[in-house]
């Protein structure tokens, strides 16, 4: 019985997706707010004590309530987790302070792109005449220096869309966008309208592993978020001048880490969607019943018509591309569905 209810409260919680980690962000954010207020942080006349943030009497059952109200804080907060992590991919609506912001921030992430495809063009570098080991050894230096300068060029640029149109105002939103637009090119898909449309046919394998990574971006997105309120909650400790003051830096150090960790799974997302889009791209042109073609031109150019399709809001009979486009069904379409 208590397996069957913690099952449906699982399922209700997110499904098989829902673990601790996913309640972990907000309950970082509710534990340090609780604690701080029971440790009179915010009560300048009054000196810190750890001790009173916990009451002495029945510690057991304060300890029981407090980490049941710990884990509902986290519960309550995960709905907001999506949009949070949107505004740390920079989508930010107009009008908003952040909306006027916006195009100076995108301008800014362009030229860092422009400079960095400046730099990862190759500058020569010439060889010394025939001398001396130290005139050689100077030259090998600044090769490899350069090299140096042209490969951190190279992993800056790779971090952004080659349409300006593209840009976003944060990196971890531009590391996105450039590892969606980078797997879709290859073969003339949009990978979010795709993906949809072909995840019934994704190997499991595949699947699981996407959703892990997804899941991943998602809790260090969201940590990054915690962390950062944690220093704006912990701020007046600041005024204090002790060892208590460490928590803001602290908490804005694991802030600044886990954006980072956002990053790199992101930049790790994009072997697996090129992986997956790989061996199951033929999927999305199979499931719209269309003929499959035979060389990787009449692909690609049947894959960006379907994606300028499923993009769009205009009727597939009125699509000029695709209203002539031959159907193709094959035995047992639609399929029989499977008794249970």
């Amino acid at each position: 019985m208590l397996g069957g209810l913690a099952q449906a409260g699982t399922k209700a919680l997110g499904g098989d997706r829902f673990s601790l980690l996913s309640v972990l962000p907000g309950a970082i954010v509710v534990t340090t707010v609780s604690v701080l207020v029971g440790a009179h942080a915010y009560d300048p006349g009054r000196e810190m004590d750890l001790g009173d943030a916990l009451p002495a009497d029945h510690k057991l059952v304060t300890l029981g309530f407090a980490a049941v109200g710990i884990f509902l804080g986290g519960v309550l907060l995960r709905p907001f987790e999506m949009a949070l992590i949107q505004l740390l991919e920079g989508y930010w609506p107009e009008g908003s302070l952040r909306g006027r912001v916006r195009p100076l921030a995108v301008e800014r992430h362009r030229r860092l792109r422009d400079r960095a495809a400046a730099l990862e063009e190759t500058r020569a570098v010439l060889p010394p005449e025939p001398s001396s080991l130290t005139q050689l050894a100077r030259f090998h230096r600044a090769l490899a220096r350069e090299g140096r300068i042209v490969e951190r060029a190279r992993r800056r640029g790779a971090k952004y869309s080659r349409d300006n149109s593209e840009l976003m105002p944060t990196a971890l939103g531009n590391t996105l966008k450039s590892m969606e637009e980078r797997t879709g090119r290859r073969h003339g898909i949009d990978v979010l309208s795709a993906y949809r449309r072909i995840y019934p046919s994704v190997a499991p394998e595949f699947r699981q592993a996407v959703e892990e990574q997804l899941d991943l971006i998602s809790v260090t997105s969201s940590l990054c978020l915690a962390f950062g309120a944690v220093s704006l909650a912990a701020s007046p400790l600041i005024l204090r001048l002790s060892w208590w003051t460490l928590v803001v830096p602290a908490a804005m150090m694991a802030s600044a880490l886990a954006y980072r960790g956002a990053q790199k799974a992101a930049q790790d997302h994009e072997e697996l969607l090129k992986a997956v889009f790989d061996v199951h791209r033929f999927d999305l042109a199979a499931a719209l019943h269309y003929e499959l073609r035979t060389t990787a031109a009449e692909e690609r150019e049947l894959n960006s018509r379907i994606t300028a399709f499923l993009i769009g809001n205009e009727p597939l009979a009125d699509h000029d591309s695709l209203k002539d486009e031959p159907l193709t069904h094959p035995e047992n379409t639609p399929p029989r569905p499977t008794p249970p």
